[in-house]
């Protein structure tokens, strides 16, 4: 009687593990075919095979949440879910420069989830940002030139804390992104906008950055942020480099 209840656990312990697992292969095929290296969209590509990213869309809204995963595994998939749909909101209302050019764009509500529709926003501030995981501002993609590059790996639980880890040494040593020096730096916007969630467990800005950055800062340099740029992160765009959008 012991064994087969020790047998009984057993099983739906590995069940509960098991079931919190998402295999993301479907999503990195869709990624690997149109996103480049560098992290750019081929939006002109996916426009005229539609069909692919209905299938993933259909593929997400069949994935369902359980309260008793991870952490973790509730994290990826909500990156994951906020990337794809960032790529589904430019498609919908393709051709345009930018996200911007959609009226009301981050607060949309176009996004199932346990009968209603949210929005990006609400994907971003009101589940990842509740995580206190200040990373995951690495992570997610906003369809923008000066956002962090769209990994071409989807996020998985199991290894999310490496892929964060990664995505901020990236993000913080992309001079794309930031212009680093001992003395001066100039930052992501990003760092701005978010800048209580990278102070939560830091005495500064400038002390965070240096957990990841190559060049390490001088706790007294200056410090300034660059415009941001919505245009497009469109791989058509960046190979013939038109990037119309206007920054802020």
């Amino acid at each position: 009687m012991k064994k087969n209840i020790l047998l009984l656990l057993l099983f739906l312990t590995q069940s509960a593990t098991f079931g919190q697992y998402i295999n993301y292969k479907f999503y990195e095929d869709f990624l690997t075919k149109y996103v480049s290296k560098e992290g750019n969209v081929d939006y002109d590509a996916i426009y005229e095979n539609k069909k692919d990213l209905t299938m993933i869309i259909d593929r997400f809204k069949s994935i369902e949440v359980y309260d008793n995963w991870s952490k973790n595994q509730k994290l990826s998939y909500w990156i994951n879910v906020y990337n794809v749909y960032s790529i589904k909101l430019i498609i919908d209302h393709f051709p345009i420069n930018s996200i911007k050019d959609i009226y009301g764009s981050f607060d949309l509500r176009f996004i199932p989830y346990q009968k209603q529709l949210i929005s990006l926003n609400y994907i971003e501030k009101e589940i990842l940002s509740k995580t206190l995981d200040e990373r995951i501002h690495f992570a997610i993609n906003c369809a923008s030139i000066s956002c962090p590059s769209l990994n071409r790996k989807p996020f998985y639980g199991d290894i999310l804390d490496e892929q964060l880890e990664q995505a901020a040494k990236v993000f913080i040593n992309d001079m794309t992104k930031n212009n680093i020096s001992r003395k001066e730096i100039k930052l992501s916007k990003i760092f701005e906008w978010f800048s209580d969630h990278f102070l939560q467990n830091n005495t500064s800005i400038i002390s965070y950055i240096n957990k990841y950055s190559t060049v390490k800062i001088k706790e007294q340099a200056t410090i300034s942020y660059l415009e941001y740029n919505w245009s497009l992160n469109s791989q058509m765009k960046f190979n013939n480099k038109e990037f119309l959008a206007a920054s802020n």
